[in-house]
């Protein structure tokens, strides 16, 4: 099924995993590095865990439309490496500092984060996009296979 040149069948499958492998490779990570990782409560919390599938699927919406696709350079796992990495920066930008200046609670929480939560942040966000970027099928690529 498509839409607008997106592949939403592609999408629910790249979006589902990528947001799953954030998680598993926070859950991971968080017991070989401590307190660098473990961010996500997990499957502990299966409301969390079905509210951030749904939102992984939601966010790679930008991804899949050809605008944004076409226009990020090199292969897939690229492309995705880079929406990674600009997803976590708006995240960064716009939701830890102007929501955390306005006074919502959970960003003011971020602002003093330390260097270790950061880096935490940017390496699952790129974990996110890299896997997003290998198994979205654009609609194109998908009709000469």
């Amino acid at each position: 099924m498509t839409l607008k040149g997106i592949n939403f069948k592609s999408l629910l499958v790249a979006g589902f995993v990528a947001g799953w492998m954030m998680y598993f490779v926070d859950h991971w990570f968080g017991g070989l590095f401590g307190s660098m990782f473990g961010m996500f409560p997990g499957t502990s919390n299966w409301g969390w865990m079905v509210k951030h599938e749904i939102e992984s699927i939601i966010f790679a919406i930008p991804f899949a439309w050809p605008f944004v696709y076409n226009k990020l350079p090199g292969a897939g796992w690229l492309k995705g490496l880079i929406y990674g990495f600009l997803w976590w920066l708006i995240l960064l930008l716009i939701l830890g500092w102007i929501a955390g200046a306005l006074g919502a609670k959970p960003f003011q929480q971020m602002a003093p984060a330390s260097f270790a939560i950061f880096l935490t942040d940017i390496i699952l966000h790129l974990v996110y996009g890299f896997f997003l970027g290998v198994l979205y099928v654009p609609e194109k690529a998908q009709a000469t296979t």
